[in-house]
């Protein structure tokens, strides 16, 4: 029986590789098919895997990931790429991969430019011309890292703008900052608000009643000429936000947050007195000393919030055992504990929308905790009532076959005995064949016998912990972490309850209860 000889072509292309024609996807794609046409392979299966704005600096790819994942099920056999420099730029991990983990699984790895192929090498990984090269590609990709780093840096103190967005209420022409009249206007009257001492939660009313755009609905609904459906729905984070950005004042600020590590996607926020600050660098949308005025009172805000010893939300501020569990099952989001003597949760989010199923919507603490214990008790009683008896083993039929590993050294046995012309091609792969379908059974069996136990041991545990969740008097922290996931809050004091699900095959599904 003939075998599919399956190619995998790995493409990859950075954000800096794309100034480079000769980098670019289709001229990989053109060169790594001319080979694949040069190796007059019969039977020949080929997969393309493209990573198109990723960096070679690490194996945090999606393509690069789905490719070494058939590697380790054993579903290629050979992979072709332009240079080493496509495969990956970091030495240590590259070479892992083409010296160990390649060679283990029989894998024949072509890099066209660097003329290497491992088939000529016999199990040698290269000699030190390849070795030299994974180093020259890595220093090459920090190298330059740090000078688009360098330049970018430069551009910021010159005043250019590196970033695709700007702040809401300015549109980037060219490489200058203007005014977007549309969205400045909401900017101002924002600060004009402020200015007359209107709470957050007026402003907040404000805006959704005269229907201004949130940044994010302002930005969608610029690129769709249909315009979808908007709520106008500003929370604090945000307006805080345009309160304290000096760019409103025509100052140009830059490199508020850097990369963590070269190649790599998270980044680290740079301590304030660190930011490139231009001051007069684009059109002003709010003069100075409006916005100084603004600045000076929420500092003095802040400080009197902090100086109190004895308020109210020091008093009755206790930890709630259902403290981010709790949503409102209208709109999703968080309910917020009110910290006063009458304690309740509420939708803080919807407190400006009066036409809003979910305005207004609250629930006092002790209610809440009082029918999320009475549900616990019910669901527990309904778990000890399972009979987990009708869960069993299942018995193995005992067969005349040798053991999973036995069976290893057996195939070994078998491939060197072909190697050395004592069977032919046919009895190897027939034998092998044979060894392939038995140990695929053992493997099998014995998940499922693993699979089958492991379900009586967690409806066990499910029903110990039911025993003791009867025992509780009052809701405690242990229960809402081991039982509930979400609790979803409705008008009318209506409750949802989601459950945690304890990994069994007959009660693996979620399962919700609802009470009024």
């Amino acid at each position: 029986m003939q075998v599919d000889y399956v190619i995998g072509k790995y493409i990859r292309l950075s954000v800096e590789d794309a100034k480079s024609d000769s980098l670019s996807i289709e001229n990989q794609r053109l060169l790594i098919d001319k080979r694949i046409a040069d190796m007059n392979i019969s039977c020949t299966s080929v997969m393309e895997f493209v990573d198109n704005g990723h960096s070679g600096m690490n194996f945090e790819r999606p393509a690069v990931q789905e490719l070494l994942e058939l590697v380790r099920l054993g579903q290629i056999n050979c992979i072709i790429v332009k240079d080493l420099s496509r495969f990956g730029r970091d030495m240590i991990d590259t070479g892992y991969y083409i010296e160990r983990v390649f060679p283990l699984y029989r894998i024949r790895f072509i890099s066209i430019s660097d003329d290497y192929d491992s088939a000529k090498y016999e199990g040698d990984t290269g000699g030190p011309d390849i070795a030299f090269k994974h180093l020259i590609h890595e220093q090459y990709s920090k190298d330059l890292s740090r000078k688009i780093k360098a330049a970018r840096w430069e551009k910021a103190i010159r005043g250019e703008l590196i970033t695709k967005n700007c702040a809401f209420g300015y549109k980037k022409v060219g490489k200058q900052l203007e005014v977007d009249e549309v969205a400045a206007e909401t900017v101002r009257l924002i600060f004009k608000l402020a200015i007359e001492r209107q709470s957050v939660t007026q402003i907040i009313k404000r805006l959704y009643n005269d229907k201004h755009l949130t940044p994010s609905e302002y930005k969608q609904h610029s690129r769709r000429s249909n315009g979808n459906t908007t709520l106008c729905l500003w929370d604090e984070s945000k307006l805080h936000s345009i309160l304290e950005n000096e760019q409103y004042i025509g100052t140009y600020i830059a490199g508020k947050t850097k990369k963590k590590e070269i190649g790599g996607k998270n980044v680290i926020k740079v301590p304030k007195a660190e930011w490139i600050r231009i001051p007069n660098h684009h059109p002003a949308i709010i003069e100075k000393s409006v916005f100084d005025e603004i600045q000076e009172r929420m500092l003095t805000k802040g400080e009197t919030l902090r100086s109190k010893k004895t308020g109210t939300s020091e008093r009755y501020s206790g930890a709630s055992h259902l403290k981010g569990k709790v949503l409102c099952g209208c709109c999703g989001h968080k309910l917020r504990r009110s910290t006063t003597k009458n304690e309740v949760f509420c939708c803080y989010y919807s407190r400006a929308a009066e036409d809003l199923e979910c305005h207004g919507l609250k629930i006092a603490a002790i209610d809440l905790e009082s029918i999320v214990l009475s549900k616990i008790h019910e669901e527990a009683k309904n778990t000890i009532g399972v009979d987990y008896t009708a869960l069993k083993y299942s018995k193995t039929p005992v067969f005349d076959i040798m053991s999973y590993e036995q069976m290893e050294v057996a195939k070994r046995e078998l491939y060197e005995s072909f190697v050395l012309d004592e069977i032919s091609l046919d009895a190897y792969m027939q034998k092998k064949a044979e060894y392939d379908t038995n140990q695929q059974w053992v493997a099998c069996s014995h998940v499922k016998s693993k699979s089958e136990a492991n379900d009586i041991c967690n409806l066990k545990k499910k029903q110990n912990s039911a025993d003791n969740a009867l025992k509780e008097k009052k809701l405690t922290a242990h229960l809402v972490d081991e039982r509930i996931d979400k609790v979803l809050v409705y008008p009318n004091n209506r409750v949802e309850i989601i459950w945690k699900s304890f990994e069994i095959n007959l009660t693996n599904k979620k399962k919700c209860e609802t009470v009024e």
